[in-house]
């Protein structure tokens, strides 16, 4: 079941998400499509809440309690910033304007600052995780996929972390 809120939760999200950017841009109305913009996480509160509820309840860590930390983590952490990124996104094609051309030091930059928010999102992920597995009552079995989640977004932060100074290490040219 939590698996199925954790889908909808998504769908909703984007639903409301091109709700919010049709809205705004496309019948000229910002401020209706910011409160939609706006609302467009609120399902991620239920899945957090109804994932607490299941483990405190004595359900065992799975899969939608990993994605579902994940997703809130990421939300919490770089929500904003996504949202504005696609904002930027759709006023620019809308406008017909070029992407902005960034290189060198400057995307070198850019990519460390995108590191430093990810490792703001793994924080938060592996709190939920953790306090997820405080819920099981530190139970290794009811746990051992909460455990792995949090093993698995460490390693991808780990990757993330090699990606994102290579640029620092090696600046490109030029990017488009």
């Amino acid at each position: 079941m939590l698996l199925a809120l954790v889908i909808g939760s998504e769908v909703g999200f984007a639903v409301l998400l091109l709700a919010g950017l049709a809205v705004r841009y496309l019948l000229k109305m910002p401020r209706t499509g910011a409160v939609l913009l706006a609302l467009s996480p609120v399902g991620y509160v239920v899945v957090l809440i109804t994932g607490a509820i299941d483990l405190a309840r004595g359900g065992a860590g799975d899969i939608a309690h990993v994605l579902g930390a994940i997703i809130v983590g990421i939300v919490v952490v770089s929500g904003r910033h996504h949202m504005q990124a696609m904002d930027g996104w759709v006023r620019r094609k809308l406008a017909r304007e070029p992407k902005p051309r960034v290189s060198g030091w400057e995307h070198a930059r850019d990519q460390r600052t995108g590191f430093y928010r990810r490792c703001g999102e793994w924080v938060v992920v592996i709190a939920l995780l953790g306090g997820g597995y405080a819920l099981t009552g530190f139970d290794a079995v009811r746990g051992e996929q909460l455990l792995g989640g949090m093993a698995l977004w460490t390693v991808i932060l780990g990757i993330d972390f090699l990606w994102s100074f290579s640029y620092t290490l090696f600046p490109s040219s030029s990017r488009s």
